[in-house]
Formats: structure tokens, sequence, C-alpha cells
């Protein structure tokens, strides 16, 4: 296997299959398809979707978990990562405590495991985790440098050193089909450039460092005392990226509706574009940016409001289910008040756009499995809540 970089391909065009797909008014949408001469097709979405009034998915909030008191093991004050297994128990990551909370698919509590600490079985600075393929439950604790490996019933398995002390939040590793974990690792150019992928074989202990598409993002710099900071422009492109279960990568540079999906080789398989409006940046959001940047202009840096977009990025985030569908994020007018996910199927096709009924954080995944969305969230409140959403409609759409 070549550890090549991941980037995308840009080639001329020389074969076009338009097809053809019913969008939300019921009207014909073209979908055209381009193969490259290297074999990479490139999909290209019109604005309107597949999805009919009658066929579109719909979400319904059937579960959540988190009280505001009574100190159960619902009360969560940093839950971290979430994760979901075969049989529809909830696993909730509570980094406050290191503790992993098992919640049965009715939402009773069924387990806890771990805890503070650095013996064996306890967490010190649990960021993510992970189910294997048997069923076992890898939990990544940048804190004592090792993988802490949980059974179904909640014992502890095994310990796995991680010599990578590179901590990301949230955590984007995950098993893929063959029973590889991938990780991520520091990677290599200017302040916020991407990190590398790892992937590891449990069984050999065997790592290999793949890299992820070359960017440098736009950044304010700041030097002082021998310390330097940086802070993102906002609303500057960003590379986003996710994987698959395939140990495929989705990833794509946000100026524009545009994804690239590679194999773990570094060749582009297929490209999938979506014709959109962008989304202004308005005069109010504009104005708040000093105050949002002020933990950066406290530490001496300078933010030049000029080198600002005029318009947002076409999406902020990209996350697969578990069944190769590809779900993106777009931005969204000031003042939305809810969440609103683009919907692929496996072939790069857009279905449409679901909107869900509640805001979910941006720095939370999602995790999509068995027809339901789990997320992290926040009440009225603001007390961190588990929320699962049934998708209604997905039994009757093609693998």
């Amino acid at each position: 296997m070549k550890n090549a970089r991941l980037l995308p391909i840009c080639l001329a065009l020389f074969a076009c299959v338009p097809l053809a797909a019913c969008g939300r008014g019921g009207g014909p949408r073209t979908v055209r398809v381009d193969s490259l001469p290297g074999g990479t097709l490139v999909v290209r979405n019109p604005a309107g979707g597949a999805w009919t009034a009658s066929s579109a998915w719909r979400v319904v909030e059937d579960l959540r978990i988190g009280s505001a008191e009574g100190g159960g093991p619902d009360v969560f004050a940093m839950p971290a990562a979430v994760e979901v297994d075969a049989h529809g128990r909830l696993y909730v990551l509570e980094a406050a405590t290191g503790e992993v909370r098992v919640f049965g698919a009715d939402g009773t509590h069924v387990r806890s495991m771990g805890r503070q600490g650095a013996g064996p079985g306890e967490l010190a600075q649990p960021m993510g985790m992970a189910l294997a393929p048997d069923g076992t439950l890898w939990v990544m604790d940048p804190g004592n440098g090792r993988f802490t490996v949980f059974d179904t019933a909640g014992a502890l398995r095994n310990t796995v050193r991680r010599d990578n002390g590179f901590a990301a939040f949230p955590w984007p590793g995950r098993f893929d089909r063959q029973g590889r974990l991938w990780d991520v690792a520091p990677g290599t150019g200017a302040p916020g450039a991407a990190p590398a992928l790892l992937r590891l074989d449990p069984a050999s202990g065997r790592a290999e460092r793949l890299a992820l598409p070359a960017f440098t993002p736009a950044h304010f710099s700041s030097r002082r005392g021998g310390v330097t900071s940086t802070a993102p422009v906002p609303f500057s492109p960003a590379l986003v990226w996710t994987l698959d279960a395939d140990g495929r990568v989705w990833s794509g540079v946000t100026e524009h509706y545009r994804l690239h999906l590679h194999d773990p080789a570094g060749d582009t398989l297929r490209i999938v574009e979506r014709a959109v409006p962008r989304v202004r940046v308005t005069a109010a959001e504009r104005d708040s940016l000093p105050v949002q940047l002020r933990w950066f202009t406290d530490q001496g840096g300078r933010v030049d409001l000029s080198r600002v977009p005029p318009h947002k990025p076409a999406f902020v985030a990209v996350t697969t289910d578990d069944r190769g569908w590809l779900w993106v994020r777009p931005s969204l007018p000031e003042g939305e008040r809810t969440t609103q996910l683009d919907v692929f199927s496996p072939d790069g096709v857009y279905q449409g756009r679901l909107a869900l009924p509640l805001l979910l954080p941006e720095n939370m995944p999602l995790v999509i499995r068995g027809g339901h969305i789990y997320a992290v969230v926040l009440s009225e409140n603001d007390v961190p809540q588990v929320v699962r959403l049934r998708i209604d409609g997905r039994a009757s759409a093609p693998r």
C-alpha cells in the first residue's frame, strides 16, 4: 500500500451520463455524472433533490436523556462522545468523571464503566470512543497515553498503548469493516493544518500513517514572549473531512460545495458537487466578531476584519452513516434556530434537506445508526443532554 497524500484529481472530462430525478416540487432534476480519464466519477447535483413531498424523510425526537439535578447517571457535565451498538444501547462518554455510561434503547441506565485515574480501567482525559466489530468499546484516553478496552458486560478487556500524544476534539476515529482502528496524529505545515491519519491493526499493533489533503487555512497570528497564538479567520474556508466504514475519506474545502471520496491509497474515487446559493455574512455577524475574538486580542493579537469573506462557507461539517450515506451540514442564514442536513445516497446523488427540530452544537459530531440520529444538545437552560431522533421514511430507501 502506498503512503500517498490524498489529493483531489482535476482532469478533463471524457464521458457524461445524465440521470433524471424528481425534486420537491415534482419537476425533473438532472443529476449529471461525468467520468474522468483516471476513472473518477464526478456527480453534479442541482439545487433540488430526488425527494418529493411524499417521499422526503422526516425526523422525530423519540428519546432524550439528561437531567439538571439529582446526581444520577443521567446528569451530564461534559459529554464528549456518543456511540450506539447493534442492540440500540447508547454509550455516553462523560469526560468530567472519566465514565462511560450505558443506557438501554428505552433510556434506562444499564451500567457505568471507568472512573477518573491512571489505574487499570481508569480514564484521565477521555476524548472519544469507538465500537469494534467484536462489540468491544475502545476509549481514547490521551491523558494516560492509551486506549482502554471494555467488553460488552462493562469489564476491562485490555489496554493498548497510544504513543501518539496528539488529541483532537471531537475525536474523529472509528473502526472500519476490516476491524482496523483509525486515529489521528499531528500533521505538518502551517498552524491549523489538517492532522494525519493513523490506521492501526489491533492484532499486529502495526500503524500506517496516511495524509489528508494539503490545505493551509487562513488565520490571524500573534507572537508574545516567545509564544505564538493563532486564531482562524471567521467564515474563511476550511478543510472538512470524515471517515466511512470502509476506511475511505470524504473531504472538501468548504469554499465550494464539493466533496471528494478517497481510498486509503490516496486515489480519488468520486467527486460530489451541488449547486447552492451562497449565504452572506451579515453586518451584525461581522460586528460581533471582535467580541468573539477577544480571547485572541487580549493576548496581543490583531484582527483584520477586511480578511473576513463576504460569504459563509458552503458547508461546515460532514459525516457518514452505517449504510454509507453522506450527511452534510450546510451554512445557514443568521438567526436560523434549527440544524439542517443535506442527505446524499452512497453514489453521491442528492436526496434532499432534513430540518431537525432542534439546534445541535457545531463542535459535536453526529452518530447516525440504524435509522436514528444521536447527538449531544443543550437544553433551554444549558443542560447537556443526549437526544435520539428517529428517521421516518428511511426504511424504504434502497441500500
